[in-house]
């Protein structure tokens, strides 16, 4: 037999005679995945830097030179593993596999808790292990399903790496971390993203090429297929043994509920701080604890009844104002729309809201301070408690009820103008889908949604989002044209305000008085809501200017999320470390309802959003309902009740979840919005309609 002149052939034998289990192997897969690696990584280096310098982040230069020592290191470390071949037998890969099935839990929790920043090295040991548990039980799954420690480790260490990322980008422009309920908000998130600038970190870039070595330490030392390998009924006991595990991980973790046990508990006032101290994982599933909508303590059809007689008896509140006939109703919800100036002890110059505090002089609006539930985002939660006067207060922490809870026609604003006979129509220059509003708008009982693409006036933008003087020439559009034998509510939801304040070139032109050029996020938003102002400022003239009722409410949905050491300067507290009295003061707005016809004024220091729909038809001159009477009345007791906490008449703050002296009002508000929004064949209609003899 002829020998082998084959160079590799050679020095595979060599090496396999002095028993050495590495060589180097150049084979087509292997050197394509090597470079891809190299080219990879050297495009990710290049753009990186680029963005340093455009960002100017001249302070991370002086270290640059260490992080890019590592970064290549890692790099070469990643290709030289793909390269590499192994000979060990079965039972070292066996034990090498099964070394990094477990392994790969912890170092999924540290990398992703390293990539959010979190107090992961002070936790106790029982907090670490429930964050293991948590990536334990998913690894588990993944093996059961693939049976290949190579693919588990690929599909967990990238999903989990993925999802440690988009956390720390949705805390960055959010302010709160990923919860289960934003699964369901991927389609939003894309199509707003467009206004942040995702910058990755060092952090990211060194922990997806320690990532990648693993993969390639997985690859190749792993278990492999070959003859001899384990039996068909051996390999369905491994998967059963594995998915077995993550059942039993998962029965621990949520219907037994052992988090709160292992020292992880969630503030749902504060899930940013709670993702802190919790763990981005731990955090995120001890969440999905909340994912059900419990019955309220006492709940029952026979309560529900009592409950109604007792609202029947409810006065109708006093109107505030009296139109001639039904007006045509407006209400704006304007995008991340605060009056800061307000809130804290920073002046602004000039002042960003002049027509606004005007209007605030005088003695025929109804104007003040209103507390949303939502903070940076979640946009659809403040519309949902002011159309339907529902509170999220007493739905799962976390929750969007757009895309959970209206799938079925449910009472609210709309519904109760309509038996009024007015046409209904919500107007966002957005996309249709985000937060589901082309399905729950008709469920709500709008009759017309008009987005971005339906407008019939030319949409100008700022910062890259239509602008609100668009929408208002929008609303004009839509008087204009409106049947004048039928009466007219109009609902929009503003768009220019929204996060992602860092547009280059943006002329700012209102400042943080002896502060200017320090917070240039804050200034942009600033510079915004300037424009807003005027754009209302016109809207209202316009108003002002026609013969037939009409009123107008408009309100923010929720703060902006700006740069911490803004917020720390006009709270004059750590932002990083607020009390909780200081965190409700993150979620004040500002809201304003004005007539072209005569209103009673009044200053309301303090109302939620939930309020604000009944408020609205007072102005409007029209009786409410059992339930909008119910909730003037509990006003009166409680006008603060959000997410976050309640503030009672006394000006006295309350933690969710903690006793208050109204519990009882408390409790009865709960069992009324449960039969309003989840009681189906019980629901008692009545309570939520407008009765007959109004109509008329």
């Amino acid at each position: 037999m002829q020998e082998s002149t084959n160079p590799t052939q050679s020095s595979h034998s060599s090496a396999a005679r002095r028993g050495w289990p590495f060589r180097l192997d150049f084979s087509r897969r292997n050197t394509g995945l090597a470079a891809a690696l190299l080219i990879a990584a050297g495009i990710f280096l290049v753009v990186e830097r680029l963005l340093l310098v455009e960002e100017e982040l001249t302070g991370l230069l002086p270290i640059y030179g260490w992080y890019t020592l590592l970064y290549v290191a890692l790099t070469v470390l990643g290709a030289f593993l793909f390269l590499l071949e192994v000979d060990f037998g079965r039972v070292a890969r066996g034990l090498i596999g099964g070394s990094l099935l477990f392994l790969m839990p912890l170092l999924s929790f540290l990398a992703v808790d390293f990539l959010n920043d979190t107090q992961f090295r002070t936790f106790p040991p029982m907090r670490s292990l429930a964050n293991y548990l948590c990536y334990l039980m998913v690894y588990a799954l993944l093996y059961g399903l693939f049976r290949r420690v190579w693919l588990t480790v690929l599909v967990g260490g990238f999903g989990f790496l993925t999802f440690g990322i988009a956390n720390y980008f949705v805390v960055e422009y959010r302010g709160q971390p990923i919860l289960p309920w934003d699964i369901q908000s991927v389609g939003t998130a894309m199509s707003v993203a467009g206004g942040y600038k995702l910058i990755p970190t060092r952090q990211m870039a060194i922990v997806m090429l320690a990532f990648f070595c693993l993969v390639a330490i997985a690859l190749k030392c792993g278990p492999q297929s070959r003859p001899g390998a384990p039996t068909r009924r051996y390999r369905i006991l491994e998967r059963l043994g594995s998915l077995g595990v993550s059942f039993v991980l998962f029965v621990l973790l949520f219907p037994m509920n052992i988090l709160p046990a292992m020292g992880v508990s969630v503030w749902a006032w504060n899930q940013k701080v709670s993702s802190q101290i919790t763990g981005v994982a731990a955090g995120f599933f001890a969440n999905v604890q909340y994912l059900m909508v419990e019955k309220p303590e006492g709940y029952s059809s026979a309560q529900v009844l009592a409950l109604q007689e007792e609202l029947a008896a409810l006065p109708e509140p006093e109107p505030y104002g009296t139109p001639e006939k039904l007006p045509t109703i407006v209400a704006i919800m304007n995008e991340s729309f605060t009056d800061l100036e307000n809130v804290g002890s920073l002046t602004f110059s000039p002042d960003n809201l002049p027509f606004l505090h005007s209007l605030q002089q005088r003695d025929d609006v109804i104007w003040g301070t209103a507390w949303s539930s939502v903070y940076g985002g979640n946009t659809c939660n403040s519309e949902y408690e002011f159309l339907t006067g529902n509170t999220t207060a007493f739905l799962p922490t976390g929750s969007k009820p757009y895309q959970q809870y209206v799938d079925c026609d449910q009472t609210a604003l709309p519904s109760i103008l309509k038996a009024y006979g007015y046409t209904c129509t919500a107007i966002h220059p957005g996309n249709r889908s985000a937060w589901q509003r082309d399905e729950a708008y008709p469920f709500l009982g709008f009759d017309a949604f008009i987005s971005a693409r339906e407008f019939d006036v030319r949409r100008e933008l700022e910062h890259g989002l239509t602008s609100d003087r668009s929408g208002y020439r929008q609303v004009i559009w839509e008087y204009e044209h409106r049947d004048p034998d039928t009466p007219q509510f109009l609902f929009n939801v503003t768009i220019q305000n929204h996060g992602g304040y860092e547009v280059e070139d943006y002329p700012a032109t209102v400042h943080v008085q002896g502060q200017e050029g320090a917070f240039p996020q804050a200034e942009q938003y600033l510079t915004l809501t300037q424009k807003s102002d005027a754009a209302l400022e016109e809207l209202l003239t316009y108003f002002a200017e026609q013969e037939d009722p009409v009123v107008v409410l408009i309100f923010g949905d929720h703060w902006p999320n700006l740069e911490e050491g803004f917020v720390s300067a006009l709270l004059d507290a750590d932002a990083a470390h607020l009390s909780f009295q200081d965190v409700m003061r993150e979620y004040q707005v500002p809201f304003l309802i004005w007539a072209n016809y005569p209103l009673r004024g009044e200053h309301i220091e303090q109302v939620s959003l939930n309020y604000l729909s009944g408020l609205l038809l007072r102005a409007a001159g029209l009786p409410g309902t059992d339930y909008t009477r119910f909730l003037e009345m509990l006003r009166a007791q409680v006008p603060v009740i959000t997410a976050e906490g309640m503030i009672d008449c006394t000006g006295a703050c309350y933690q969710n979840g903690s006793a208050t002296p109204f519990d009882d009002l408390l409790r009865q508000y709960d069992i009324l919005e449960y039969n309003n929004a989840f009681g189906d064949s019980q629901k008692v209609s009545e309570i939520f309609t407008v009765r007959e003899t109004e109509q008329e």
